[in-house]
């Protein structure tokens, strides 16, 4: 556990060049450490820390750490990415627990797909994924959730389409992505994203989205779009996808509702951009791109950008704050991101970054 003596012994890693080099693209992070220094909203609190261990996600660290908590580190997304940071971990004597043993260390988590809560029921969680949000729905504790809030919005517009193009290039670097023929099933927050970013690299796009509002949405931002449900033209689709992408949010989906042999037509790379394996146990495993283990964007060294992930964690940051400033506000059950933290955010991102066009995401539309 982080306690005060070892508080002191992080010190030369948050200060170290690697990690103030990393700090420079997280300004929305940099002002809540600066302010969590000053008012120490975390004193006394026992946080379980659920993200995978990677250098922008110490910074979180770093935050709750100035803040007065004490964090219990967790191997909750094991990821190749995480090794320089466990082997700094290791140096400075810090321990790195399995997740059975983490989630009795603490009583609050800081939670990603409600991988600790799924082992033990919290005193309060903070999630910040659709898919942590639908399993806390069956857990008997209160949540705020980031999941929906607009300042997530740039992590998923923006952050998951460069992700999964960089890991692409990581993973198969000699078969570039233009004018490959794509099916992507699921056209809302982060989809829309994905979409855009995979046009932007010479893709052809054909969107498959079971609802009916959001397929009109992609149609008029300009992809062919089919129905998601079993159908001759979704067929024919899939019979030319050299690429077929999940970012429908519900494990096991595409498995489920599709003939396999339908998404095997044309021997697609299958990519799988949901928290969960959305292809299911019908799909082995060297046919999903970087498995069905790790995620594909955690097997890059930044999962996501920081630019762009950056408003995502400090408002997963901001939700465990709000519960623990005003815990009776929050009973068991999900509560949204208080919208003054939200609006903060946004306030604090667009300051720093003002020749980014947030007008998809303040405006999103129908369907996302």
């Amino acid at each position: 556990m982080i306690e005060a003596a070892t508080l002191r012994a992080l010190t030369p890693f948050f200060d170290s060049p690697e990690q103030m080099e990393e700090k420079k693209d997280l300004p929305v992070l940099q002002a809540l450490i600066r302010r969590y220094r000053e008012e120490q909203p975390f004193r006394d609190c026992r946080v379980v820390f659920g993200h995978v261990l990677v250098r922008n996600a110490l910074v979180m660290v770093e935050a709750l750490c100035r803040g007065g908590a004490q964090v219990v580190l967790s191997r909750a997304h094991p990821s190749p990415a995480e090794r320089p940071c466990l082997e700094a971990l290791e140096a400075l004597g810090l321990k790195v627990w399995p997740v059975a043993q983490a989630v009795a260390l603490g009583d609050l988590y800081l939670d990603v797909a409600a991988v600790l809560g799924r082992q033990r029921p919290p005193r309060a969680a903070a999630e910040v994924t659709r898919t942590g949000v639908r399993y806390y729905r069956d857990i008997p504790c209160p949540v705020v959730s980031a999941d929906d809030c607009l300042a997530k919005r740039i992590e998923g517009y923006f952050g998951t389409g460069d992700a999964f193009l960089r890991a692409w290039r990581l993973l198969r670097p000699k078969d570039p992505l233009g004018g490959k023929r794509a099916v992507l099933f699921g056209y809302g927050k982060i989809g829309r994203g994905v979409a855009r970013a995979a046009r932007e690299a010479g893709m052809q796009v054909v969107v498959a989205e079971v609802d009916p509002t959001a397929r009109a949405r992609a149609s008029v931002e300009g992809f062919e779009t089919v129905a998601g449900t079993p159908n001759q033209a979704l067929r024919r689709a899939l019979a030319r996808a050299q690429v077929v992408i999940a970012v429908t949010g519900v494990p096991g989906v595409l498995g489920c509702t599709l003939p396999p042999e339908w998404l095997r037509a044309n021997r697609p790379v299958l990519v799988n951009l949901g928290a969960e394996d959305e292809f299911g146990p019908a799909f082995e495993e060297h046919e999903i791109l970087g498995g069905r283990q790790v995620l594909l964007n955690f097997h890059l060294p930044q999962p996501t950008l920081n630019r762009y992930v950056d408003p995502a964690l400090a408002a997963h940051l901001l939700a465990l704050e709000a519960w623990v400033r005003a815990p009776g506000r929050f009973p068991p059950g999900i509560h949204p991101l208080p919208e003054a933290m939200d609006r903060w955010i946004l306030e604090t991102w667009q300051a720093a970054w003002p020749e980014e066009d947030l007008t998809p995401i303040l405006k999103p539309g129908p369907g996302v």
